[in-house]
């Protein structure tokens, strides 16, 4: 099979000259997982830095600070974590589409397998043994020894 699928942690993913792929499911969920919980830190500490910034400003009571501190936080410092945090979502969610349709490829081929191995099986069955019986040879075969030759 092109993609070998494990539904239990195993060693780890490797690759072989043929191009043959161990994809284990369960190891790429917590992969996914683990980056996801990232995520939402990330998310809490864009929010954080925010209502940082902002109580800093208000704490300075200058509008000079307050311009600048907000001009950091909305141009630089959330503009940098969005553009984090879609890239994060966007990787996500490609490699959840992958691992599914490695899954799902793996389930049709193995669906495929079993079919056709089910249709061979009953053909085989419904084969009439007595249609073509083979031909018992006694002796050598025609052509090949002294029974072949003419009786003078």
């Amino acid at each position: 099979m092109k993609f070998d699928m494990h539904q239990t942690p195993g060693p780890p993913p490797s690759a072989g000259g043929e191009g043959n792929f161990d994809v284990t499911p369960s190891v790429i969920g917590s992969v996914l997982s683990d980056v996801a919980r990232q995520s939402e830190t990330n998310e809490t500490m864009a929010r954080a830095l925010e209502t940082a910034a902002a109580n800093i400003a208000s704490a300075a009571q200058a509008w000079p600070v307050a311009e600048q501190l907000s001009g950091l936080n909305t141009y630089v410092l959330q503009r940098s974590m969005l553009i984090i945090e879609t890239r994060m979502r966007n990787n996500i969610t490609a490699v959840t589409d992958v691992v599914n349709i490695l899954l799902t490829a793996d389930q049709e081929m193995s669906g495929t397998a079993r079919t056709s191995s089910a249709q061979a099986a009953q053909a085989a069955i419904m084969d009439d043994p007595l249609a073509n019986p083979p031909t018992p040879r006694h002796g050598p075969a025609p052509g090949c020894g002294s029974s072949d030759r003419p009786v003078r």
